[in-house]
């Protein structure tokens, strides 16, 4: 065996040198170079903000032509309303017919906590309670006037002599439990004579 002098024996065989040169060779080219995944990421980015961009000015045409049409609606005159009947208020419903003291009786359930107009012969007056009552052949109903708008109403309901029938209009309720003998009462907003 002889040996040369002058070079010394490398590490590594030479080619494993030679596959590390070529592979760093590589590296620094691929560093160089743009991605090609990056590039498709990217493009893929900018079109699918460019379809939000589209669909947000397809939004934006369609509010501005909603706008535009409010814009004519209001332009127009409106339409000219029908006359109102000069004794008929707008707010308020047909007058129901007035029901008698029995049909209210008769028909309790029905009636709790409706506005109702009765009509029928009054009773005793309590003036204390600021009440009175309406008979009828299957008991009575009590009234309580004391809220009525008008003072001498409720001043004439409790001390004049009630001999014809009135009509009351007001919201049916249960009486309390005080052995009044009436079966409903009656919170009067008008006493008709």
């Amino acid at each position: 065996m002889q040996r040369v002098i002058g070079f010394p024996h490398p590490l590594f065989p030479i080619g494993v040198c030679r596959f590390i040169v070529v592979l760093t060779a590589l590296a620094s080219l691929s560093a160089c170079a743009p991605s090609n995944q990056g590039e498709e990421k990217l493009r893929q980015e900018i079109q699918a903000l460019k379809a939000q961009l589209t669909a947000m000015q397809e939004k934006l045409n369609q509010v501005q032509t909603g706008q535009q049409a409010i814009l004519d609606l209001l332009k127009q005159p409106a339409p000219a309303a029908a006359p109102l009947a000069p004794l008929a208020a707008p707010s308020q419903p047909p007058a129901p017919e007035a029901l008698t003291v029995a049909e209210l009786l008769a028909s309790k359930d029905r009636y709790l906590g409706a506005r109702v107009k009765v009509k029928g012969m009054p009773g005793p007056v309590m003036v204390h309670h600021k009440s009175l009552m309406l008979k009828g052949p299957q008991g009575m109903v009590e009234v309580l006037f004391g809220n009525l708008p008008d003072p001498k109403l409720v001043q004439s309901l409790s001390s004049a002599a009630l001999d014809k029938p009135l009509t009351v209009s007001g919201v049916v309720t249960l009486p309390p439990a005080r052995g009044g003998g009436a079966q409903l009462q009656i919170n009067a907003e008008a006493v008709e004579f």
